[in-house]
């Protein structure tokens, strides 16, 4: 299923806010800039900068456009929720293919990997 834009151009953004590309108070490009990066319309950004807002790691200073959040301690936790819902992910589709927790575990550990 393929996402629409605004949603994959967020999603983007978070993972760089999340991995620390963009540090706490720091300014994000602007929404025209960010909208020649990725050749579309600036209010194709600006949606996806509102999805950020929602999920508070952003916030909006009027003509001076977006920031990352303040706290670094948010942004660790948001960033733990999310590893946490990928290890959910990963040992699902592990169990699908017949992997006991207790392998699931030892596939981590394994050398040879």
């Amino acid at each position: 299923m393929k996402h629409h834009l605004y949603l994959q151009i967020a999603s983007k953004l978070r993972t760089k806010i999340l991995r620390g590309d963009y540090a706490p108070e720091q300014q994000i490009p602007s929404i025209r800039r960010l909208a020649e990066n990725e050749k579309c319309n600036p209010a194709t950004v600006q949606k996806a900068m509102k999805v950020l807002e929602e999920q508070n790691l952003v916030t909006s200073c009027g003509t001076l456009g977006y920031f990352v959040i303040a706290s670094e301690q948010e942004i660790k936790e948001i960033r733990y929720q999310e590893s946490n819902k990928l290890v959910k992910i990963l040992f699902e589709k592990l169990g699908e293919l017949g992997f006991s927790e207790d392998e699931i575990v030892n596939l981590f550990f394994r050398k040879d990997a």
